[in-house]
């Protein structure tokens, strides 16, 4: 029953996903851009991350997941205890 159902589901989607991109690419042929229209964009893009405050957003976006798997390994380095010890 299951076989069937992702069968018919991977059909439609299929068929929308070739629509989708014939209706894309029939649209380029209308679509004109300005050949300024990516120096542009990169420029700003530029200045945008050459600014110090979105350094540090970035910066700190990726330091602290990468914080914690450091910490993970590193606590993965120490050998496991056995129970508790008697002194």
């Amino acid at each position: 029953m299951f076989n069937k159902f992702y069968a018919k589901v991977a059909a439609v989607s299929a068929v929308v996903s070739s629509a989708g991109i014939a209706i894309f690419a029939h649209a380029q042929a209308f679509m004109v851009v300005p050949t300024s229209t990516a120096p542009a964009l990169t420029a700003s893009i530029g200045s945008q991350i050459a600014d110090s405050g979105t350094l540090l957003i970035i910066g700190i976006a990726a330091g602290i997941p990468l914080t914690f798997y450091v910490i993970h390994q590193l606590i993965g380095l120490l050998p496991k205890s056995r129970g508790r010890r008697s002194n």
